[in-house]
């Protein structure tokens, strides 16, 4: 129990307040009439190259125009070397073209306009190697347009070489399945909120103290219906949002996930709801499913496989949710047996999900 609780303090010690802000660029390749052309536009966060280049020349916490162009010459270079475009299986050669500066909802991008020159012909493969380095949590997302239609495909540090564009290329479903799985494994603030639902998962309210429960059926019980409500819920704000129904405003969403998991967390340490904890798992479920919108938003959804990406992104979403349970649930059930995890273990916990919560939601209520 105590290597237990060492270890999720280890966790908690390794979450930050910046959850949901993933680490994206975005390549888009477009194939011309002519077959030896190949136009590419890479959108890179601001905030990503800051972690390479000292953009801020002088010292204000802010980064300029000027600034930026100023060591242009070393962007263009470090794009020349850590990205490369193949037609056919010959290497494309690569000139740059425009640079500009654009502003998205999260932040600023540096966005480079450049030519590939390619002798082949056939699939486009893109070698990818930016920021993974530095940022394991990275991501680029790629897509070409051609005659043909529009085909997408992801980048991370496992999958650095893409190619798009045949029949062979990536497929949106399993691209988003992985990448669902991904968020919620590094959602910390997802995590939190799980975790404390299943803190008193394996014990029961009696009067005024926690109990044992009875066996470990009981258990999955709880969890099975505190999963299951948690799942529809934000499945249902997931797919309204994503598909544009609803766009709520993402600076109070982050704030309000971040009160679900304070509220979850006290009410193991001042138990208001002990019973039918579905019902909090629903409620609250709704408000994250928009916090796992805005990160599928940040990836963008493929015009041509919205719906394919976004079943595939959910379902990712819950194997990675299944996999945190199918851990925890019975280190936990182990542990209800010792007289001192409902008294100083599970309070223990919760108070410090409950301190990191709150330091989420100041943070995010920040002007």
């Amino acid at each position: 129990m105590t290597r237990l609780l060492l270890a999720l303090g280890l966790w908690l010690s390794c979450a930050t307040a910046t959850a949901h802000t993933m680490s994206v660029s975005h390549l888009q390749v477009t194939t011309a009439e002519r077959d030896d052309t190949v136009r590419l536009e890479l959108d890179l966060a601001v905030r990503d190259l800051a972690l390479t280049f000292a953009l801020d020349a002088n010292g204000d916490d802010q980064v300029t125009w000027g600034e930026l162009t100023a060591i242009r010459p070393q962007i263009e270079q470090l794009v020349a070397n850590q990205v490369q475009v193949a037609r056919g299986g010959a290497d494309c050669t690569l000139a740059p073209g425009n640079f500009a500066l654009r502003r998205y909802d999260d932040g600023a991008y540096a966005a480079l306009d450049m030519q590939a020159s390619c002798a082949g012909a056939g699939p486009i493969s893109i070698g990818y190697h930016l920021f993974f380095d530095r940022d394991a949590q990275h991501r680029a997302l790629l897509t070409l347009r051609s005659k043909d239609g529009v085909t997408t495909a992801i980048a991370s540090p496992s999958t650095r070489t893409v190619t798009i564009g045949d029949q062979s290329g990536g497929n949106p479903f399993i691209d988003f399945l992985r990448e669902g799985v991904h968020h919620i494994l590094i959602g910390y603030d997802h995590l939190a909120f799980l975790l404390s639902l299943l803190l008193p998962a394996v014990l029961i309210r009696k009067g005024r103290l926690w109990q044992p429960v009875s066996s470990f059926k009981v258990a999955l019980w709880h969890v099975a219906a505190i999963v299951t409500a948690f799942t529809l819920a934000h499945s249902i704000t997931l797919t309204a949002a994503a598909l544009g129904w609803v766009t709520p405003a993402s600076r109070w969403i982050e704030a309000a996930i971040a009160a679900s998991v304070l509220l979850a967390a006290l009410n193991n340490l001042w138990p208001v709801v002990t019973r039918r904890l579905w019902l909090v798992g629903f409620a609250f479920g709704l408000v994250h499913g928009f916090g796992f919108a805005g990160a599928l938003s940040e990836l963008g959804l493929p015009a041509g496989a919205r719906v394919v990406s976004l079943l595939g992104f959910n379902l990712g979403v819950e194997l990675g949710q299944l996999a945190v349970v199918a851990v925890a649930l019975p280190l936990l059930f182990v542990a209800r047996r010792t007289r001192w995890y409902a008294r100083f273990g599970m309070p223990a916990v919760s108070l410090a999900i409950a301190a990191l919560a709150a330091w989420w939601l100041f943070q995010r209520l920040l002007p």
